[in-house]
């Protein structure tokens, strides 16, 4: 997709859409305005009438120009009110407009009359890469249709420098956010451990980054027993993968990002109901995130040494899976009793964890597909976050709000802690029902130390079956955007 400047009268610029912009309850003004009165003769206010149309956020009316300007067709987007105007409502007006106008556009012209300010022309050309994602590279009827391929905007006073630098980094945050989507969209066929980590050692080799890739017999070397009890059940080989990332300046700070690879989670032994096991394919969400990020930190250049993280395996429920009952012995020395196996994430993460200590990093932070219990609280779009520091929560709240993903912050009750107690080893692998999101994260934290660190509970936004305003259908890369304003903060 191409972006520009421009500074023609928009009425007069050729394209198949023209984008303009209504506040909330705000009468007609500008070029909305010049358009009814004059070119359209009031059909903009009688249609917005009809279409009880005021400018909502997240509405929009779209009508043909019927060759009364140079564009094919107007859409005009609702901002909500003009007081909250920020970079996520043209984020979220970019991917709408993405969504409502590729399959029949080529060309876009946004032409929005309230100034500019730093961020709003890199929201919407991210939003516009993040809206005219489709992953349909398995069907056969697939046309590849091109869609939307150049794009204009128009805005008061806008340094072409400053343009240039939106337009790289935005292109950069949407770009790794579609890889992570793809990742998480392929089949479990075909994204298995081995194959996340050739994609691992691919973006080494395209981005001047250092790969390590563990094998089963290195992970029994130095004792991963989490991974490898998990890796048990299935045929599958386990990947313990390693990027590193380091500045061309002295570092900051270090710090490790680690994701939750399970490539297909059957539920092992405690096995998933039918319905429960479709969309498993998901549950690597985790390690795409980490992947979409390290691909895109070489072109960012944080002051960091960045070290990604993923144990990847299958849970599967062969004759050589672990068990109920069984007691593993993760890297770090700690045991862990098994109650259920379908709490698989957890364990293989206990390692990954635990190896970020050894690299004696200054922050963790993790992401996993962890509980279903966090979508009961939260529902279906918003991540929970705990942790054991509250500066580096607030860091990732406020980055969060940036990037346009939705966190909120769970409580770490030590009423809770109780419920992960084990009888026969240090820690248990499953409580009660109760707090099931809090008591894994209390079950990760046993693993870090020290170390600042913080848990993002993926499991709802990381995956929408049915899409959404502001997300398509399967993998959404919920985190990559989010992990790269911390890293850039």
């Amino acid at each position: 997709m191409e972006f520009k400047l421009t500074d023609s009268d928009p009425l007069k610029i050729k394209c198949d859409v023209l984008v303009l912009g209504r506040f909330e309850n705000e009468g007609l003004r500008g070029v909305i305005k010049q358009l009814n009165d004059t070119a359209l003769g009031n059909v903009l206010n009688r249609t917005f009438e009809q279409e009880k149309f005021s400018g909502e956020i997240g509405k929009s009316v779209i009508l043909n120009s019927l060759g009364r300007i140079n564009a094919d067709r107007i859409l005009i987007a609702g901002l909500g009110k003009k007081s909250k105007l920020n970079s996520d409502t043209l984020r979220r007006v970019a991917i709408q407009t993405a969504k409502k106008t590729n399959a029949f556009s080529n060309s876009i012209v946004f032409c929005l009359e309230f100034g500019e300010k730093r961020g709003f022309a890199a929201a919407i050309i991210e939003g516009m890469i993040l809206g005219k994602y489709e992953f349909n590279k398995y069907k056969t009827n697939n046309k590849n249709l091109n869609g939307i391929e150049k794009v204009e905007l128009q805005f008061d006073k806008l340094e072409k420098k400053l343009f240039r630098n939106e337009l790289e980094f935005s292109k950069t945050m949407a770009e790794s956010t579609n890889f992570t989507r793809d990742l998480v969209n392929e089949p479990p066929l075909f994204i298995t451990p081995t194959k996340l980590a050739e994609i691992a050692i691919d973006i080494s080799q395209d981005k001047n980054l250092e790969c390590e890739v563990f094998d089963r017999d290195e992970m029994i070397k130095r004792g991963m027993g989490g991974i490898l009890a998990v890796s048990s059940g299935s045929e599958e080989p386990p990947k313990f993968i390693h990027l590193k990332y380091t500045p061309r300046k002295k570092p900051r700070k270090s710090i490790a990002i680690v994701g939750k690879g399970i490539t297909f989670d059957s539920g092992g032994l405690c096995i998933k109901s039918a319905d429960n096991m479709h969309t498993m394919k998901m549950d690597m969400s985790g390690a795409a995130c980490i992947l979409g990020v390290m691909k895109a930190v070489p072109n960012l250049n944080p002051p960091l040494e960045v070290h990604g993280l993923i144990s990847a395996t299958e849970n599967m429920p062969g004759g050589k899976a672990f068990k109920p009952d069984d007691i593993i012995r993760a890297l770090n020395g700690k045991t862990i009793e098994v109650v259920n196996t379908d709490a698989e994430g957890r364990i293989v993460l206990a390692d990954a964890l635990s190896f970020a200590t050894q690299l004696k990093v200054d922050e963790i932070v993790d992401l996993a597909t962890l509980t279903g219990a966090c979508m009961v609280g939260l529902g279906g779009y918003t991540a929970g976050i705990m942790g054991n520091n509250e500066a580096l929560i607030k860091k990732l709240l406020n980055a969060s709000k940036l990037a346009g993903e939705k966190l909120w912050q769970l409580p770490m009750d030590d009423e809770l802690r109780k419920e992960i107690d084990s009888d026969v080893a240090d820690v248990k692998n499953v409580g009660s029902r109760w707090g099931g999101a809090i008591t894994a994260a209390m079950f990760l934290e046993k693993f870090v130390g020290d170390t600042p660190w913080a848990h993002i509970d993926i499991a709802g936004p990381a995956f929408i079956e049915k899409g959404g305003d502001w997300y398509p259908k399967g993998g959404t890369g919920f985190g990559v955007r989010t992990i790269i304003r911390y890293l850039l903060d």
